[in-house]
């Protein structure tokens, strides 16, 4: 992306903060690589399947803590009264927990089996990213789809449709998320009332004064009790304590250290730097005190239910203004933030969650015209998104306060839906304009766009911003380095074995899958991009 280029991303964001949407065009698109045009597109309707009398099904994932909503079908049955008279279609919400929906994905790609929206959920953390299916020809380039049926998408992300290319080609509509966000340590505010300890809001805690914190908990809790809840092997803690670029990947395919704050732009294996290793030896530390539960990597419970126990003390977590109020609900209890990390921007924290077309889906047509429904903004009864985000008025919640349009205060207490409690509701189209959960008041509308502007007022953008990495040409090691971290990460990452005696084997391993290869196709890739940005 060239330098006026992302100077006019940052100035949509910027109008975003101001506006809650920024200001777009249905008319031709900049790309991310700083191109314009058409370029991606499969609009032809002659891959549908239906007529255009006809009414067509759209298989769209919902992204779950875990138990589907039990009012999933009151939902669907809403959604459908609205989009079968507008767009002639209807809609198959099929829930997911979060930490299967990679797999999910994958498993219906390679075998055919129906699924026309699908979610790439990077939230923040690097979970997916889009690369993981372009690379194998698996999602549909949306560029004249977009054009002919998005116009009111283009009014609320403006120029953050960027954020859904890959090279020159738009894959993916993103959802209107907050550009960046913060790390930290949320903990149970009952316990730390026990304990004498709150955390002070301005500071940045380092992981030794968060083991004075932990230390405390689990002296006072005894035997069975632990601070961290952790979920899904194959992962680690490394970006929630320290800042980290992962490039809109998972961070297996080379980082900026730094989070690319401080100008350098240089990709590197993350797991063979210094920085990796010192991480380890500091989890190695917590788990061999206690503070993570020994049967970490293959514990079934999901941080809500290891939280709703009573057995631990919080959860590691990005933040941003109302991040919490999701978990505060479900566990029913208040949470206080230990930050971390300071909070930045980043492609892989602003893109959250990217809505897709398989290749395999028969009606993209029908698919686009749904999106497009999800970035209008209607009055609350009539709003598809902020169904999908918060369920059903009088089933899911009740409203404290109106505000105008979508937006409203609302209270899970009393209604039998769990709509609130397990969906992960700020990722469908427009969260800024959807229902807020007590205990956020109306002035969350406001603070959400100001910490916005708080980020890019502060400079803490990264250097990669707006970048994402192609690994088409060497898919083959990507799947095979996949594979490999998949194996070791979990038991060094989470400080279940040490890092000393597993790091040299795990790096040999890495090796010889071709890590090196996929290092130096990223850097050549992002050394263009960033040439081409400086070049204006």
């Amino acid at each position: 992306m060239k330098a006026k280029q992302i100077g006019t991303l940052i100035l949509a964001l910027l109008l975003a903060a101001a506006l809650l949407a920024g200001c777009g065009s249905t008319g031709t698109q900049t790309t991310a690589s700083g191109n314009t045009g058409n370029s991606g597109s499969t609009a032809s309707t002659g891959n549908s399947s239906t007529g255009s009398d006809e009414i067509y099904n759209i298989e769209m994932q919902i992204v779950t803590w875990g138990n589907a909503p039990d009012e999933i079908a009151q939902v669907e049955e809403a959604i459908n009264a609205i989009t079968v008279p507008e767009i002639g279609a209807t809609v198959t919400l099929d829930a997911i927990p979060a930490w299967e929906l990679i797999n999910d994905s994958n498993l219906k790609l390679t075998s055919g089996e129906k699924i026309d929206l699908m979610c790439v959920f990077t939230f923040g953390q690097g979970m997916d990213s889009l690369a993981n299916y372009t690379s194998k020809n698996m999602l549909r380039p949306l560029g004249e789809l977009y054009e002919q049926y998005g116009k009111d998408i283009a009014p609320v992300l403006g120029e953050e449709i960027n954020l859904g290319y890959v090279g020159d080609t738009l894959y993916a509509i993103p959802c209107k998320a907050t550009v960046g966000a913060g790390y930290g340590f949320a903990a149970r505010t009952d316990y730390l009332d026990e304990l004498g300890i709150h955390p002070d809001p301005d500071k940045i805690y380092t992981p030794d004064e968060l083991a004075e914190v932990f230390q405390a908990y689990v002296d006072k809790a005894g035997a069975g009790h632990y601070a961290l809840a952790l979920f899904g092997a194959g992962t680690d803690l490394y970006q929630y304590l320290y800042p980290l670029e992962t490039l809109g990947g998972t961070g297996t395919n080379g980082v900026l250290m730094n989070a690319g704050l401080d100008g350098n732009t240089t990709v590197v294996n993350l797991f063979e730097t210094q920085e990796y290793k010192d991480y380890c030896k500091v989890v190695k530390g917590w788990f061999d005190r206690g503070f993570i539960n020994p049967d970490v990597n293959t514990i079934a419970d999901d941080v809500t239910s290891q939280l709703k126990s009573g057995n631990y003390l919080g959860m590691i977590s990005f933040a941003y203004p109302g991040s919490m109020a999701g978990m505060i609900n479900s566990v029913g209890v208040n949470f206080e933030m230990f930050y971390t990390v300071a909070p930045f921007a980043s492609t892989t924290i602003a893109s959250q969650a990217l809505w897709t077309i398989p290749t395999t889906c028969q009606n993209p047509e029908k698919v686009m015209q749904f999106l497009n429904l999800l970035y209008q903004e209607r009055e609350l009864k009539e709003d598809i998104d902020s169904m999908l985000a918060a369920g059903l008025e009088g089933v899911s919640y009740n409203v404290t306060e109106s505000l105008g349009g979508s937006k409203a205060i609302v209270d899970i207490a009393g209604v039998s839906g769990t709509w609130n409690t397990w969906t992960a509701g700020a990722i469908m189209g427009n969260p800024y304009t959807v229902p807020k959960m007590l205990p956020n008041e109306a002035s969350i509308y406001e603070e959400l766009p100001a910490f916005d502007q708080s980020i890019l007022d502060a400079g803490r953008i990264t250097d990669a911003f707006g970048y994402v990495f192609d690994p088409s040409a060497v898919s083959t090691q990507v799947a095979a380095v996949t594979s490999v971290v998949s194996q070791y990460r979990g038991l060094i990452g989470y400080g279940a074995m040490d890092a000393e005696q597993v790091l040299p084997e795990f790096l040999a391993a890495l090796k010889d899958a071709g890590i090196d290869d996929i290092i130096a196709a990223n850097q050549r890739q992002l050394d263009i991009w960033v040439a081409a940005r400086r070049a204006g």
